[in-house]
């Protein structure tokens, strides 16, 4: 009975102590999150897993984040990135909630969240900056030619009949599209009492409802080329209206700049022999600041380092650069960054 009892205490100890060796393990398989990588790190080799929120299926920042995601991991291969579809205005609070910890942005809505002003309705202090220069998005007004306009300004004028696709609500090419109408002193109601209507969706929905002749017209936001208009323009005609100087200027209010589709964008479409004059915004990659220094600082390093690959992956990062990396971000780097950025003599 005695030698019976002495066998169940050590069988008890040696269970305790196998359950103690490594107070981390349950942590890191149950919560995949960017908290249970903060007790990891590159010398261990543990995996580390973040979300990279980016812009809609079939948009530029879906498949730059596609690329770029597939070439850091390449290089760190304890950092495993999933890419999921987002926007503008998803980014922020995707950030602020721990859905994602990374996400392309843009300047103007860096700002806005951090103050808490229009479109955001509170203040977000979540997010730093790993880098800008990742392209311009070109807002483009893609028509159906046989409306028979040759100017924005007509189609409102006119008050004409038109179906217009844009992205889901509260997303930034949507937002942009209801400051553009106020240009105009346009309503969504007032499109419908004129017998159009507007259909909301994904970039590549849009394209697919363009091709089959359910809409007239696409305002999209894309880095250039942008897929959804080369493949909208393959199964119907289609021309790209350019924005006028005051409309632009109106824009201006809201972050966003005064761009060109250079000339041959896109071949297939009817004026894409022509510069288009157009709106635009830049892009930046931010990160939550609770990611670890060491991740942002390999994923800094990974993307300044392959800059010869970044054309590859798209044609928006041909002019992406070190020195302007750190320019126009709207919020403080990552120390990660900077750490880079400081190794570079970047900054001084």
């Amino acid at each position: 009975m005695k030698r019976f009892s002495i066998h169940f205490v050590l069988l008890i100890l040696l269970v305790s102590i196998a359950g103690c060796s490594n107070p981390y393990s349950n942590n890191v398989k149950k919560n995949s999150n960017v908290s249970a990588a903060a007790n990891q790190n590159e010398s261990t080799g543990e995996a580390i897993n973040l979300t990279w929120a980016s812009g809609s299926l079939g948009g530029g920042w879906y498949s730059m984040a596609g690329g770029l995601s597939s070439m850091i991991q390449e290089k760190s291969s304890n950092i495993n990135i999933r890419v999921i579809p987002g926007g503008s205005l998803q980014n922020i609070p995707f950030i602020a909630k721990g859905t994602a910890q990374l996400a392309f942005e843009q300047p103007a809505f860096i700002t806005a969240g951090k103050n808490g002003e229009d479109p955001f309705d509170k203040k977000y202090s979540d997010l730093l900056a790993v880098g800008n220069g990742f392209g311009l998005n070109y807002f483009h007004f893609a028509i159906d030619p046989s409306i028979g306009v040759e100017s924005i300004d007509e189609i409102f004028e006119k008050k004409l009949p038109i179906n217009i696709a844009v992205t889901p609500v509260n997303n930034t090419d949507e937002w942009v599209l209801r400051k553009f109408l106020e240009y105009y002193g346009v309503t969504y109601e007032d499109i419908e009492s004129w017998g159009g209507k507007i259909f909301h969706g994904s970039y590549t929905e849009q394209a697919q409802q363009f091709k089959d002749g359910n809409v007239d017209v696409m305002f999209t936001q894309l880095a250039l080329p942008g897929s959804a208009i080369t493949e909208a323009s393959n199964g119907r005609d289609l021309k790209i209206l350019p924005m006028s100087d005051d409309l632009i200027e109106y824009l201006s209010q809201y972050g966003i700049e005064k761009g060109v589709i250079p000339a041959n964008t896109y071949p297939e479409v009817i004026n894409g022999d022509e510069d288009i004059q157009m709106a635009a915004m830049g892009t930046l990659l931010v990160a939550s600041n609770k990611v670890p220094e060491d991740v942002v600082y390999n994923i800094t390093k990974t993307i300044n380092e392959s800059q010869d690959r970044l054309k590859s992956i798209h044609s928006a990062l041909n002019g992406f650069s070190s020195e302007k990396a750190i320019e126009g971000l709207g919020t403080d780097l990552h120390p990660g960054a900077e750490k880079y950025y400081k190794e570079i003599d970047v900054i001084k």
